[in-house]
């Protein structure tokens, strides 16, 4: 069975996807966390990784490079939304969703996708990435 290990700090994220993976036949484990994530990474062994790239402490983009440095197969998505959300928060200088997924890509992610996403987009993504004899 195909081990998925997802981080992202906004709870709602992380269960919403692990609940769409688990439906589709995938292990799931998350982390609310990049530090919690990479601990899991050394603990125990994962077929894909998906990771968000605006969090606390450690960031997706630092995060990923630090996992190509210990697990160079390890298949990575990495997904944002971005730090600019509502009205309110708009900033027109910000860094955009799409500048922080360029970073992810070149810092290693296989694949990115900018949240929010569709469930079959996700899945569309997945296969992408994951060898055949690997999914679920």
């Amino acid at each position: 069975m195909t081990t998925v290990l997802i981080v992202d700090d906004e709870a709602d994220v992380r269960d919403s996807v692990a609940e769409v993976l688990g439906r589709e036949g995938y292990e799931v484990v998350t982390a609310e966390n990049a530090t919690v994530g990479l601990a899991l990474l050394e603990d125990q062994p994962f077929d894909l990784l998906i990771t968000d790239i605006i969090m606390p402490d450690i960031d997706g983009v630092r995060a990923i490079k630090r996992v190509r440095k210990s697990l160079p197969d390890l298949k990575i998505i990495a997904i944002s939304g971005g730090g600019n959300f509502g009205q309110n928060a708009y900033q027109p200088q910000a860094i955009t969703t799409t500048a922080f997924l360029q970073a992810a890509a070149e810092a290693g992610a296989d694949w990115v996708i900018t949240k929010p996403f569709q469930r079959a987009d996700l899945v569309s993504c997945i296969n992408r990435v994951l060898p055949a004899e690997t999914k679920a």
